[in-house]
Order: structure tokens, then sequence, then C-alpha cells
């Protein structure tokens, strides 16, 4: 995964935030916080990227004293999660 294709999460996010914050359905707060966070996180991950190069794999994660995030496995398979 490259900086373009992250950068389209972080437009997904966007357009999730948007939906979320009209506060339309039951849940809508909790589900807009969540993409906050997890904008905040892939903004970090883009980062990452841009000064250690692409990464293998990309996953959300949802922990409870954190928050929304990613969980990122690089091509040395390391794992490193990246919260707000």
């Amino acid at each position: 995964m490259d900086e373009e294709q992250l950068a389209l999460v972080e437009e997904g996010l966007n357009l999730l935030i948007k939906r979320f914050k009209r506060n339309s359905n039951i849940g809508d707060l909790e589900r807009m916080k969540a993409a906050q966070d997890a904008k905040v996180a892939i903004r970090k991950v883009m980062l990452s990227v841009a000064v250690k190069g692409d990464i293998k794999d990309i996953v959300p994660v949802i922990e409870g004293g954190k928050g929304a995030g990613w969980e990122v496995t690089d091509f040395d398979d390391r794992i490193i999660r990246y919260h707000a």
C-alpha cells in the first residue's frame, strides 16, 4: 500500500465523518468519534510510509482505551499499531 492509496482512505474517512456528523441514526456520534480517531491515526501511518517506505498490510482496529486506529505490517513482518 502506497501513499496514494492511504490518501484515498483518508478521503473515505472524511466522507464518513460528514455522514455521521448529521447524527441521523442512533450511535452516529460514536461512529463519528471513531472515524475522527482513525483519520488522525491514518495521518501517522502516512507519515511513517513517507519515512520508511511502503507497507505490506493495514487493518483497522478499535481498542477500548485507545480508540480507533490502524495495525500496520511492514515488509519486515513487524506489526505496529497507530492510534489517535
